[in-house]
């Protein structure tokens, strides 16, 4: 059993390896990476499933450029991990150069003993004045 303190870095690491691979376009990565039955709301509120999602982070639909992450708060009741976060995003969407801070929430799920991200939902930060 591991203690909330490994538990968290682990979850950390994950969350750090999800975004490389994101970046990197390693379909086979991102699918060993999301459950099954993950939904992906962007923060322009797109909505997508595993499938859709990951068709486009790797097709170049968005081309990721930097997923930075700047704050991470988790909270681990059981098999499931809340994660209330800020993240820079460095993406180039449907060919148009967006770079913001956004605030999410992410549902981890531990399925057969690995932790999968099930549902990540985003909300745009106001630029700092």
């Amino acid at each position: 059993m591991s203690t909330t303190a490994e538990l968290i870095a682990e979850l950390n690491a994950l969350d750090d390896r999800r975004a490389q691979v994101t970046i990197a376009k390693d379909r086979a990565a991102m699918d060993a990476i999301f459950a099954a039955d993950l939904r992906y709301v962007h923060s322009s509120g797109t909505d997508e499933d595993k499938a859709t999602y990951i068709e486009r982070a790797c097709t170049g639909w968005y081309d990721y450029r930097g997923l930075q992450a700047l704050r991470r708060e988790w909270r681990v009741i059981g098999d499931i991990a809340l994660c209330h976060g800020d993240v820079k995003i460095d993406v180039i969407a449907r060919g148009t150069p967006k770079q913001f801070t956004s605030r999410y929430l992410q549902v981890w799920r531990r399925e057969a003993g690995a932790w999968k991200l099930a549902a990540l939902q985003s909300t745009p930060l106001p630029p700092a004045a």
